[in-house]
């Protein structure tokens, strides 16, 4: 996914390091001092995705359970997921019928890896990204987004790039284009997600956080470079997690 993912060279980055069976790659240095201190780790889920089986969620929260205080495993709502496949073109009720599965399938596997990873249930938590909505945290940097995709053209670009790569993915047709209507309905997706991104030590309830998932967002040097458009709270980090095998 060219536009979802950054590229390698757009930044310089702490080095990555291997973990047990990861390696993991703090976005910046102080991404990199957050891991370090091991307070709270999110992991994303995305639904859909065969890269989550359950094998891969067993290990991620095995891993994370013996190096973080706390673990909180993040994945998508139904009407989040439903998102993408409106974004495809799909009809209302279909598309809620496909996400309504493809959530219940991702569930049923972190369901079964919570018990077979033996992670300690009081410290690691599953939740939807609809779980934080209501908190003010939350509430406050969807808020922040709105405002810098009106104030920074560049981003504002850049996530329609992205929401449009990630609809495309590797299911449509050569050539198929999301028109204006697809694109507005799977942004939706993205700007649900981001808040987390941006603040996920407010939204739940810890003084730091860091964020991992599989590949870098090509937003992050807007969230979390010196001087970004669209600063990430302080105690928010980002790490790449990818398994070495």
């Amino acid at each position: 996914m060219k536009n979802w993912a950054l590229s390698s060279t757009t930044t310089a980055s702490p080095a990555a390091r291997t973990d047990g069976p990861f390696t993991v790659s703090p976005f910046t240095q102080r991404c990199a001092g957050i891991l370090d201190r091991r307070r709270h780790i999110v992991i994303g889920v995305s639904p859909g995705s065969g890269f989550f089986s359950q094998e891969r969620l067993t290990a991620l929260l095995h891993w994370a359970d013996e190096r973080f205080a706390r673990v909180d495993m993040v994945t998508a709502h139904v009407e989040m997921a439903a998102c993408t496949y409106l974004g495809r073109g799909y009809a209302p009720k279909h598309a809620r019928a496909r996400a309504y599965r493809d959530v219940r399938q991702m569930t049923n596997r972190i369901t079964r890896a919570v018990k077979d990873s033996g992670v300690d249930t009081s410290r690691c938590r599953v939740l939807y990204i609809s779980d934080g909505f209501e908190t003010p945290a939350y509430r406050d940097a969807r808020e922040q987004i709105t405002r810098a995709e009106q104030t920074f053209p560049a981003f504002h670009d850049l996530c329609t790039r992205m929401v449009a790569d990630a609809l495309r993915g590797d299911r449509m047709p050569p050539g198929w284009q999301p028109d204006a209507d697809q694109i507005s309905a799977g942004r939706q997706y993205l700007e649900m997600e981001l808040p987390y991104l941006v603040n996920s030590p407010g939204i739940l309830g810890t003084t730091e956080s860091v964020f991992a998932y599989r590949a870098v967002p090509a937003l992050a040097p807007f969230l979390y470079q010196p001087e970004a458009p669209l600063p990430a709270a302080s105690g928010q980090g980002f790490v790449q997690l990818e398994p070495r095998h």
